[in-house]
């Protein structure tokens, strides 16, 4: 038997980051139950397909050299099964499902860490710390971004699977104790760690105020309450603004992989007063919902720019490209990741989960998110060397999801999908003039944000 669950569908990224406590990149979308399968062929049978499975399972299980694991190997025919289709659509077994439902609850045992699997020019891998959530273990014991973990209870790195596989091992009951080998590449030492866990439940926004009535608004990802924590979160700005008054708001959402789909329609209604905020589109480009923006409580007079890199995915690319063509936000940074696909999940008898694609994103203006991404107003990268331009890669481990041999390629299905174009006259005249090309974009975004066109809403056409 197979039971769709009762949440809701997963709208994040796997593999830009996982959390020891959090995760950037797996989330979920409001509508969790599966779309109704339509009824097979007369002349269809998949028993035929599982005879020849189970002739090959049972010849494997009495000739195989060794005694097998038959759970184990049904376990691995799925993950082949599923390895045909897009990088998003996958299996997991019962650990490893247990860990997405712990972070779409959002509070779990971990120790606290936002990491990346890294690899040495040898091939040596080991789990980069991106992020450390303040005051969890592992930041109490002095971890710190940009140290790494070369050993997990002693085992190298390389010896699990994958990322997923380090960060089940590394969570689980609080107030257990787990052994984890650090390196501090700058100082060139290495320490062993004997960290205990503890529930983990940051919030979703860190606000901060940076004077001359500028605030910074930082999602991690797109929890329960993520909206609501923006709501309050510029609420104390503007108390922390005080005389000065709130003069704009920076919403950061650069290495955010995704999350709640309701998160990100409520973040971008706090933002737009009306119209389109995001359509889902099913096989031929058939519209499947689209969700809009209410007029109440809506924060339409507060100047916004929004942050984004290589690494923002997902969810995170459905607020930028909402707000950005609703001409709410000044979009700066890099090209989004493009992960513009559903996926829901199937949950299987034995715990296990069956995460399948069923659907695909498009902007307030149609544009399609998959292998797409959100091209910033204004192309910001990080210095590369003393006194550089920021034109570098922030992420060049992060491969896109264009990258990705197996990603779903965009399709239009004979709609006029409205183009962003990269390019226009004035900055193909500024060439290679990094700070002009800088002064254009900057030029055109102001006037892409005007009040006139604020009112020149994206068309609600299906």
């Amino acid at each position: 038997m197979v039971r769709v669950s009762n949440r809701a569908r997963m709208i994040g990224v796997a593999g830009v980051s996982l959390a020891i406590g959090l995760v950037a990149g797996v989330g979920l979308d409001r509508a969790w139950a599966a779309p109704r399968a339509k009824p097979a062929p007369a002349h269809y049978s998949r028993y035929q397909k599982l005879d020849v499975f189970a002739r090959a399972l049972a010849i494997v299980e009495q000739y195989y050299v060794r005694p097998v694991n038959g759970e184990k190997l049904m376990q691995a025919a799925l993950r082949g099964l599923v390895s045909e289709l897009d990088p998003h659509t996958s299996f997991l077994a019962p650990d490893e499902a247990r860990l997405l439902r712990e972070d779409i609850e959002g509070a779990f045992g971990g120790v606290g860490m936002v990491v990346i699997l890294g690899r040495e020019s040898d091939g040596k891998t080991y789990l980069e710390v991106r992020d450390v959530i303040p005051d969890a273990p592992a930041w109490k014991a002095g971890v710190r971004v940009g140290n790494r973990i070369t050993r997990i209870e002693g085992k190298p790195v390389a010896q699990y699977s994958d990322l997923q596989q380090a960060i089940v091992e590394i969570r689980g009951e609080p107030g257990t104790g787990i052994r984890v080998t650090i390196e501090d590449v700058e100082e060139g030492t290495q320490r062993t760690l004997e960290l205990v866990r503890a529930v983990i439940d940051p919030p979703a926004v860190e606000v901060r105020y940076l004077g001359e009535g500028i605030g910074v608004l930082r999602l991690r990802d797109f929890p329960e309450d993520a909206a609501k924590e923006i709501r309050e979160g510029v609420a104390t700005l503007r108390r922390e603004a005080k005389a000065d008054g709130l003069a704009g708001a920076v919403l950061d959402l650069r290495d955010n992989g995704g999350g709640l789909l309701d998160e990100a329609i409520g973040i971008v209604d706090t933002f737009v007063a009306e119209g389109p905020i995001v359509r889902t589109r099913g096989r031929l480009g058939a519209l499947i919902d689209e969700a809009r923006a209410r007029r109440a409580g809506t924060e339409t007079d507060l100047p916004l720019v929004v942050l984004v890199n290589k690494a923002s995915a997902s969810a995170s690319e459905i607020v930028a490209g909402a707000l950005q063509d609703h001409h709410r936000a000044l979009i700066i940074g890099e090209r989004t990741y493009g992960k513009g696909s559903v996926q829901a999940p199937f949950e299987l008898d034995d715990g296990s989960l069956l995460k399948l694609t069923t659907a695909l994103y498009y902007t307030p203006a149609d544009r399609l998110i998959q292998a797409s991404g959100i091209t910033p107003d204004v192309h910001v990268g990080v210095p590369k060397g003393e006194d550089a331009l920021p034109t570098g890669d922030s992420r060049p481990e992060v491969v896109p999801e264009r990258g990705n041999p197996r990603h779903l390629e965009p399709e239009d299905f004979g709609r006029e999908t409205p183009p962003r174009i990269d390019e226009g006259e004035a900055l193909r005249a500024a060439a290679d003039d990094l700070q002009m090309r800088a002064a254009v974009q900057h030029l055109q975004a102001i006037t892409a944000l005007e009040p006139a066109k604020r009112r020149d809403k994206p068309s609600a056409k299906p």
